[in-house]
């Protein structure tokens, strides 16, 4: 059993989401401001929390999604309520058993992948309908529909949906303070959960007393008591004489757990206090003390996993062990057999995070990618008492009219700020290819995957052009700022090698369930390969591959040279060949003459054409030649540095058009 699907409707960023989860680990990834603690939010208010004593998110109005109305002047058509709808799937039917209201039937979305054999596992469904409170204090409304909803009764059974349960691991954790001088309560809350039976704790607060009395009769306390005695004794003789004595209060688990402090320190040393351990590892056992609650997810049929941003304090090695770790607990609740009370006790884990170090640690299909996307709505001006008249801005797609037409409360308003929505990419819904879906995780690391994370990316073939691009766009766009902080938004991904197909598949392919993509703008830079015959029809065969998939899919376009990066530079003309043979010099110091004089002073076809027979035969390390490139220009680069070949300026101009500019 495991949560396969949310829908967002109405939910803050959320005006109308779908999400797709994976048995196991899925990771939510995406920019600031994509949406990603809203989903965490909404799945902690569509379950109830494993321990008690969390506080589950209270709605209010400013939970209700705003499709661009101005701060409290919302329309009389505009949402009043939110609606969150789960659904959980199984391939074994039995484990839903007790959901019999909630069931119905659909397509398991880890099955929609070509690859993947097509049944209809069963699946039951939740919708929460919340009306946030119109008053401060005012109370929440919520209402819940058990699958269909067909029944009088339309969740005749909610103590079946309370079997499934979530424990919440908070972002910017204080794990110092949290484990510190406030760590006491943690501590009580995991001396309960492992005292739960009456017999067991009797005894242990029994021993604990014993032991605080022997300590009471130690000769310091002894002492400290009389010093007392005899003053109060002077002070109480001619009333009431009082006896005074030192002891401990009785022992609670609260009392105790008061005075107990978590210690660490590295394996061979005597545990410290926190304060002389890194924030990396203090977070850790932070997190350590939060799992233990999973202890009691055998008491329930799934329990969710919920944690931001894990990587906080955390070095890339500690990230990717994390991810793995968790990946293991989800893994043997999977193998535990079922509770004689009958509880299933799965675990399914969900994580934000900005690392790619975290996204490269599960499988790609186990990704879901969220984003924030402007719904310009221009209103034009309306007779008096009658709703302004609003159409969707000219260049935008269209979105339902609930987003799109809802009515403004204000109608002298001639114009509305752009909505704010949160839109997802769920990689496993993009019918990838068995062998499609090899490369790319194979091929994501670390480096390459923060094609994920933003809205624009450039794939070049190598090292040399991500080495040179991020140079070439600071003197392109010397004079527009703008434009130069849009290109330090975008992924410059070197993919080692030219096979694009499976990046372009996974980046410019639309999700079948919100048509969504990942990425607004794909710009390919590529090779021609001009000169050597077998290479250069090779080369013209894949720019034409990827100038169809353009035409079929979206937000790709390919930027070829004739022959290869080197050759365009030297073809650029200006300094460009002062500075090539200045680099070339360091890498052939011998040879230099000999290479350039084949290289000549003809047209700068010749030149670029003679350079491009040059790197087929002689030892050149490209990217070490285009480090050396920079080298010679000198700091800081102006439009004087050096030339831009034609198609890289052109591929950085469109990668960063202004993203009202996408659908233009």
């Amino acid at each position: 059993m495991y949560l396969s699907r949310l829908h967002l409707q109405g939910f803050r960023t959320a005006a109308d989401t779908k999400l797709t989860f994976q048995p196991g680990v899925t990771v939510l990834v995406g920019e600031n401001n994509a949406g990603k603690s809203n989903v965490m939010d909404a799945l902690r208010h569509v379950t109830q929390p494993l321990d008690p004593r969390e506080r589950s998110p209270y709605p209010s109005q400013g939970d209700l999604h705003r499709d661009g109305c101005a701060e409290g002047r919302h329309g009389t058509k505009c949402r009043t309520s939110m609606d969150l709808t789960v659904h959980y799937s199984s391939d074994n039917p039995a484990d839903l058993h007790l959901y019999s209201s909630a069931f119905i039937q659909e397509q398991n979305p880890s099955q929609v992948a070509k690859s993947a054999p097509l049944d209809t596992p069963s699946t039951i469904q939740y919708r929460l309908s919340i009306t946030p409170p119109a008053t401060p204090l005012g109370m929440a409304r919520r209402t819940w529909v058990a699958g269909s909803g067909s029944t009088a009764d339309r969740d005749p059974e909610p103590a079946a949906r309370e079997r499934i349960r979530h424990v919440y691991l908070p972002p910017l954790r204080d794990a110092r303070r949290e484990l510190g001088t406030t760590g006491g309560a943690r501590i009580q809350h995991i001396l309960e959960r492992l005292l739960r039976d009456e017999t067991e704790r009797d005894q242990f607060l029994s021993n604990v007393s014993e032991t605080f009395n022997g300590l009471a009769a130690e000769k310091p306390l002894q002492a400290a008591a009389s010093a007392v005695q005899e003053r109060l004794a002077g002070l109480t003789e001619g009333a009431h004489p009082q006896t005074a004595g030192l002891g401990f209060a009785d022992a609670t688990l609260q009392s105790i757990a008061r005075n107990l402090r978590f210690l660490m320190a590295q394996s061979g040393l005597d545990p410290r206090d926190l304060a002389e351990s890194g924030l990396g590892y203090a977070n850790l056992m932070f997190m350590a003390t939060v799992l233990t609650q999973l202890e009691k997810a055998a008491e329930a049929d799934l329990t969710l996993l919920l944690v931001e941003e894990p990587e906080a304090h955390l070095h890339p090695q500690l990230q990717t062990i994390l991810l793995d770790y968790l990946t293991q607990e989800t893994n043997r609740s999977q193998a535990r057999e079922t509770d004689p009370e009958g509880w299933l006790g799965r675990i399914q884990v969900i994580v934000t995070t900005h690392s790619p170090h975290v996204a490269t640690a599960v499988d790609p299909r186990n990704l879901v990618v969220l984003q924030r996307r402007a719904i310009p709505v221009a209103a034009t001006e309306s007779p008096r008492g009658e709703e302004p008249v609003r159409t969707p801005a000219a260049e935008e797609p269209s979105v339902d009219a609930e987003i799109a037409d809802p009515a403004n409360a204000d109608p002298k308003s001639l114009r509305r700020e752009p909505a704010f929505i949160t839109t997802a990419v769920s990689v496993s819904r993009l019918a990838l290819e068995a062998t499609d879906h090899n490369k790319i995780r194979n091929y994501l690391n670390a480096t390459r995957n923060v094609m994920l994370f933003g809205q624009r990316v450039i794939l070049v073939e190598g090292i040399a052009e991500s080495i040179v691009l991020p140079a070439f766009a600071r003197t392109l766009f010397a004079d527009d700022p703008a434009r130069l902080q849009r290109f330090h938004g975008t992924a410059l991904v070197p993919i080692d090698g030219v096979d694009f197909p499976p990046y372009l598949r996974v980046l410019a392919t639309p999700d079948p369930d919100t048509g969504q993509y990942i990425a607004r703008r794909v710009a390919v830079v590529t090779d021609g390969d001009a000169g050597r015959e077998r290479r250069e029809a090779l080369a013209t065969s894949r720019i034409e591959k990827i100038r169809q998939f353009v035409t079929v899919n979206g937000p790709v376009e390919v930027f070829p040279n004739t022959y290869t990066l080197e050759a365009e530079l030297l073809r650029a003309g200006g300094v460009n060949r002062d500075l090539l043979m200045e680099a070339w010099k360091l890498q052939r110091p011998r040879a230099w003459v000999e290479d350039w004089a084949a290289v000549g002073k003809g047209p700068a076809d010749a030149q670029a054409r003679a350079m491009s027979e040059l790197l087929d035969t002689k030892d050149i390390g490209k990217g070490d030649l285009a480090q050396d490139f920079l080298a010679g220009a000198g700091q800081p680069f102006t439009s004087d540095s050096f030339v831009v070949p034609e198609y890289l300026a052109n591929a950085l101009r469109w990668v960063t058009q202004e993203v009202s500019d996408e659908h233009a």
